[in-house]
C-alpha cells in the first residue's frame, strides 16, 4: 500500500524528469549574404537560438525599415521601389516559454541592376 510518503517521492522522481521552461534566447544573430541589388538574391542564415522547448523560428524581411508583405522566407530578391534603402531581416524565436526578436545588420543600400 502506497503511504502518503512514498507517494511524495514518486511525485518527486516523475517531475524530475521534466526540463523546465525556458525562454528563447539569440546566441548567433541573423545575417545577410548576397548584393543588395536589384534582381540579386539575398539570402537569411537562420541565427542561434536556444530555449526549452526549442523554439519555432521564422523571419520577416525589412526594406528600408519597413515590413515588406509577403516576404518571410530564407531569400529576398531586392526590387526597383528598393533602391538607395538598405534590407534587413528579423528573426523570431518563439516557444511556449515565450518569444525574441533579434534583427539583423543592414545590407549596403540596394543599387541598380
Amino acid at each position: 500500500m502506497a503511504t502518503p510518503q512514498t507517494n511524495k517521492h514518486r511525485f518527486a522522481s516523475y517531475i524530475g524528469g521534466v526540463a523546465s521552461p525556458v525562454a528563447p534566447a539569440n546566441t548567433v544573430a541573423p545575417a545577410i549574404t548576397g548584393t543588395a541589388q536589384v534582381g540579386q538574391t539575398l539570402t537569411a542564415s537562420a541565427g542561434t537560438f536556444t530555449g526549452t522547448p526549442t523554439p519555432a523560428v521564422d523571419r520577416q524581411w525589412l526594406v528600408g525599415g519597413a515590413e515588406v508583405p509577403g516576404a518571410f522566407g530564407l531569400t529576398f530578391v531586392p526590387r526597383v521601389q528598393d533602391i538607395g534603402k538598405t534590407v534587413t531581416v528579423r528573426t523570431r524565436a518563439q516557444s511556449l516559454s515565450g518569444r525574441v526578436w533579434v534583427t539583423s545588420a543592414a545590407t549596403a543600400a540596394v543599387i541598380a541592376a
